[in-house]
């Protein structure tokens, strides 16, 4: 251990880009959370670093910009040029995440000598492509773990890509809880916002996994029964221009707020009532521990491991996927009873104390790195 204090071990993380996601969320903590005196993390970007590498940038982290398309260059290239890379860098251990830097980066390092390829799946498989899983499978062969955050991704991963399960590890996730705390009060921070009366909110990017419809039609049920309702949807995405049309239709426009992408996301949650996540699958609910962390109480649907972090009716409510029904009456709940408001926040709030903070998440990745580590090094000893 004494060689690892004198030299860290140098991690490069490696992606398509970094938009404001629960995965780009996390490799910003592996980069600006992990020792530094252990570990030297370099975050590499096949394409634009987008908003969460440039934040990283102005935190004085390294990430490096390939600059490539991944719509227009071809396989080889990509690879080719992801090999020129991780020789220049020459990490000890590559970390990929999500499918085509998991693609490119494993076929990359390839006979390199890294002491360790670890990647990482973030999502389960809502719909199954024959070509992914046949390289998922090819590829695991060169990685020496494949990481996830799920016991449903695992499934996944396990059934659809025959990954070995020797090879998968299951991490809990956890988030920083100090980065929380704003300093402000609810009532500040609602003056900043511009609301008042009974509000709720979700943080996600506006796409079909997160099931923003099903919330509101939801909405749509529960809106005569609630006088000063407001909802902040924060995110952006592919389909953002269907769901503020929808919101017309429905008759939602006094009470949806679309509110983009915001990092004032701890300001956000002080403001609110209650946290809902509709999501139709989830690997790893960054934002609904954050939530949690804020002592908000919960409405999630039955997705990734919000049954096992959500006590039903101790700490939030869990709700069948694809029932804004079901969702309606959660919301309604919540609204009639503000002292199980009170009491399930608390609970929340204890429960990411007790079992999901970032350093314990951290901790999962620092010990694999270095097990890769020592690994390596006993095959060049």
């Amino acid at each position: 251990m004494t060689d690892i204090l004198q030299s860290p071990i140098k991690i490069l993380q490696l992606l398509v880009t970094m938009p404001v996601g629960g995965a780009e969320i996390m490799v910003a903590d592996i980069a600006t959370s992990l020792d530094p005196e252990r570990f030297a993390v370099v975050t590499a970007c096949l394409g634009q670093p987008g908003p969460m590498g440039e934040e990283l940038r102005s935190r004085g982290r390294q990430v490096i910009s390939l600059g490539l398309d991944i719509k227009q260059a071809g396989t080889f290239s990509l690879v080719g040029r992801v090999r020129e890379l991780l020789q220049e860098i020459r990490p000890d251990i590559l970390h990929t995440h999500l499918y085509h830097a998991n693609l490119y980066g494993r076929l990359a390092a390839r006979g390199l000598g890294l002491s360790g390829v670890v990647a990482t799946v973030h999502n389960i498989y809502a719909r199954v492509k024959l070509h992914r899983s046949l390289a998922n499978f090819l590829l695991a062969r060169l990685s020496d773990y494949v990481l996830v955050f799920s016991p449903q991704v695992r499934e996944d991963v396990w059934r659809y890509d025959l990954v070995p399960e020797a090879r998968l590890r299951l991490l809990t996730p956890g988030v920083r809880l100090n980065d929380l705390h704003t300093g402000e009060s609810k009532e500040e921070a609602r003056r900043h916002l511009g609301i008042s009366g009974f509000c709720l909110g979700n943080v996600a990017r506006l796409e079909e996994q997160k099931g923003h419809d099903d919330l509101l039609a939801a909405l749509q049920q529960v809106k005569g029964s609630i006088p000063d309702l407001t909802v902040l949807l924060v995110g952006a995405g592919s389909r953002q221009e269907y769901l503020q049309g929808l919101t017309q239709e429905l008759g939602l426009s006094e009470v949806v707020r679309f509110l983009g992408t915001r990092r004032d996301i701890p300001r956000i949650l002080r403001a609110l009532d209650a946290f809902i996540m509709p999501s139709r699958w989830e690997g790893i609910p960054l934002t609904l521990l954050e939530a949690m962390g804020c002592a908000l109480p919960v409405i999630s649907t039955r997705v990734g491991r919000a049954p096992e972090i959500i006590r039903d009716g101790v700490n939030g409510r869990l709700t069948p996927v694809g029932e804004p029904a079901a969702l309606a009456a959660g919301i309604l709940e919540l609204y009639r009873e503000p002292g199980k408001r009170e009491q399930w926040g608390q609970e929340a709030r204890r429960t990411v104390e007790e079992k999901y903070t970032l350093k314990h998440f951290m901790e999962q990745f620092a010990a694999i790195y270095l097990e890769l580590y020592e690994q390596g090094r006993g095959r060049r000893e």
